[in-house]
């Protein structure tokens, strides 16, 4: 199963959440029904039986207990709204600083860089959990653009390399899958149910402190009520916590386990992770987080975040590790439990038959990759092991220098800078002065050599360095974006001739950056075929046939109707082929935003379109893969670099 079918599953869990959700709320409503009615019984003086059934009673109770419920997960949902951040910090996580240079925590952001990179995604901020001496980690986010990853102390530091990267991929696979929206709206429903509980346990205590300050019987009885109606709600939350549980266990486990599988095909490596989940079950700690948030969070982590509960959030280790390893001998052991340290920390295993890094230099954008349609929609659908060591090569060949750049605020705007810069040499010195003028003369100096250095750079190196500045740039204020965005735009529109690849670049930045800054919820799913959107898929695959094919017409059409052909396999809308004049970048940019509104599925065939359009003469260039990678982030959905994929003989 690929990303694009795991989104879809995840899209369509939502489904699932509401009818438990429902019928929790539900439940609730009949018990603190009955507890109304036991409390009427107790208050009422008038001889007789009295009856069971009171509509006027229940219509107030089903009103009030829902609108509680409603408000309280609605309450929640709006403080989750800043993202993966909120919920680390929450949890009592730290923020890693990108220029530390303590030994484990480096590990970890060199770890998460690189599996970033190999992902396509941008560097999630990375959350220490400093008094959590278990090993577990978390991803947490509604999209991409605001997603973290938060670790505890044990997981940095008691992991080798390939074991850390093993829990990284793990949680990586959580992001590609879009597990994390879900997550964050089981957060929100699971407090609108468990809210009642709390407003019990507080009732409660102010019926024992008026009984306990209270002489008159009056005073008494009043307290007596509120004691009853304070348990009844405490028990009323039990019901709520049941469902809860429930809810938690029918979307996690499963998950998990498809996380793992994700993981080990990320890496090859099994033992990694399955190295990990023993160090786990041989620890004391194991992987329980002691912070009160845990519980509400569960569902998150990598481990199981405390023990006892009625329903598992996780897979037991040992099944767990069992399908990782099938000849397991079912040892946990715990003699490893050492800090690791440069000296004890080597890779156990390598990729067989990988590259080991290339120089900057040779990753040119003149050279050509050569893929067949199927090892493109595959490198599209999912993360193999060449692509996360091309992740660990292409991290490694990067100058100093430019890493360091992209971990500063002005290095990180710089590069972006950099990558927009005109090449006409009197357009490029007025757009060195209008830098100049806006953001200092120091910029001017950085940009102007960092554009003769990335001038012939591969475009997968551009991107790279994006991905890596992304989370420095995050850590801009607002005015301080509101000047970076304005300077962009200034650079994209001076010269009035805009390369797609920068174009589709600065879209990927923007549409990251809005996100967060601008706390965006994330798309809507709109568009579940291609009828309503036959004229933006038009105008995206006219001009990637064009690109391809710039000065033949007959080969763009011949393009065009090849990548329509591919995709009259899923949709009868016809795509139409559209003249240059409406095909502009502003046709582009609306039809880039559109799309972004369309279903995993809708795109996942759109991507095999576009990469068919791009492979009919045969090879796809390294800038026209990159450009596919683009235009894939500009709308909502990053995928990994385009590889050529090792199959078994």
């Amino acid at each position: 199963m690929d990303f694009f079918e795991h989104q879809e599953q995840a899209r369509k869990k939502t489904g699932v959440l509401i009818f438990y959700f429902v019928l929790a709320v539900l439940g609730i409503i009949v018990a603190t029904y009955a507890l109304a009615t036991g409390i009427l019984f107790f208050l009422d003086d008038q001889p007789g039986p009295q009856p069971l059934w009171r509509p006027e009673t229940f219509l107030y109770v089903a009103i009030g207990t829902a609108g509680v419920v409603f408000i309280a997960s609605a309450f929640k949902a709006a403080q989750l709204s800043g993202g993966g951040a909120v919920v680390a910090r929450e949890l009592g996580g730290r923020e890693l600083d990108l220029n530390t240079t303590d030994y484990h925590e480096r590990r970890l952001l060199n770890v998460v860089e690189e599996m970033a990179i190999a992902s396509g995604v941008p560097v999630p901020t990375v959350f220490l959990l400093d008094s959590e001496e278990s090993i577990n980690a978390f991803a947490a986010g509604k999209t991409t653009s605001d997603a973290v990853i938060g670790v505890t102390r044990g997981c940095m530091t008691l992991l080798t390399r390939d074991e850390l990267q093993g829990v990284m991929a793990h949680e990586f696979s959580h992001i590609l899958n879009g597990d994390m929206r879900l997550n964050i709206r089981l957060m929100s429903i699971l407090f609108g149910i468990l809210f009642l509980a709390l407003m019990g346990e507080l009732i409660m205590r102010f019926g024992v402190r008026g009984g306990m300050h209270s002489s008159r019987r009056e005073g008494a009885g009043a307290a007596m009520v509120m004691l009853v109606a304070g348990l009844g709600l405490l028990a009323i939350g039990y019901v709520g916590n049941f469902f809860g549980n429930l809810i938690k266990a029918s979307v996690s486990r499963q998950r998990e386990f498809l996380a793992d599988a994700s993981a080990v095909q990320f890496t090859r490596n099994p033992d990694g992770l399955a190295g990990a989940l023993m160090k786990i079950g041989g620890l004391a700690e194991g992987s329980r987080v002691e912070h009160p948030m845990a519980r509400d969070a569960s569902h998150l982590f990598f481990g199981n975040a405390f023990r006892s509960m009625a329903f598992a959030t996780h897979p037991p280790l040992e099944k767990r590790i069992r399908r990782l390893l099938p000849h397991w001998d079912g040892e946990l052991k715990n003699e490893r439990l050492i800090p690791i340290s440069p000296a004890t920390d080597q890779n156990t295993s390598q990729l067989s038959g990988l590259s080991s890094g290339s120089p900057v230099s040779m990753l040119s954008d003149k050279e050509d990759l050569p893929l067949t349609q199927s090892q493109a929609v595959e490198s599209m659908s999912m993360v193999h092991p060449e692509q996360v060591q091309l992740g660990r090569d292409l991290y490694a060949s990067l100058p100093e220098p430019w890493i360091e750049l992209c971990r500063s605020q002005f290095g990180a705007q710089a590069i972006v800078f950099s990558l927009l810069l005109a090449q006409d040499e009197t357009l490029r010195r007025e757009e060195l002065q209008h830098l100049g003028s806006i953001a200092g003369e120091d910029i001017i100096e950085t940009v102007s050599a960092l554009s003769h250095e990335l001038q012939d750079a591969h475009s997968r190196i551009k991107f790279g360095l994006i991905d890596l500045a992304l989370p420095t740039l995050r850590h801009l204020s607002r005015k301080e974006y509101a000047q970076f965005k304005s300077l962009t735009q200034h650079l994209i529109e001076s010269d009035r001739q805009v390369d797609l690849f920068e174009f589709s670049l600065l879209k990927v930045i923007n549409r990251h950056l809005d996100a967060f800054f601008e706390q965006r919820r994330p798309d809507r799913i709109r568009y579940k075929d291609f009828h309503r959107i036959r004229k933006e898929t038009g105008v995206l695959l006219t001009t990637l046939a064009a690109m391809s094919h710039p000065d033949d017409t007959s080969a763009q059409e011949a393009a065009f109707r090849e990548a329509t052909e591919r995709l009259a396999n899923f949709t009868s809308a016809s795509i139409p082929f559209l003249p240059p004049e409406q095909c502009g970048l502003a046709q582009v940019d609306e039809a880039l935003d559109r799309i972004a509104f369309a279903s995993p599925i809708v795109k996942k065939h759109f991507l095999d379109a576009a990469s068919c359009s791009v492979l009919a003469d045969g090879y796809v260039a390294s800038r026209e893969a990159e450009l596919i990678r683009a235009i894939a982030d500009a709308m909502g959905c990053p995928i990994p670099p385009f590889v050529r994929i090792e199959t078994a003989s």
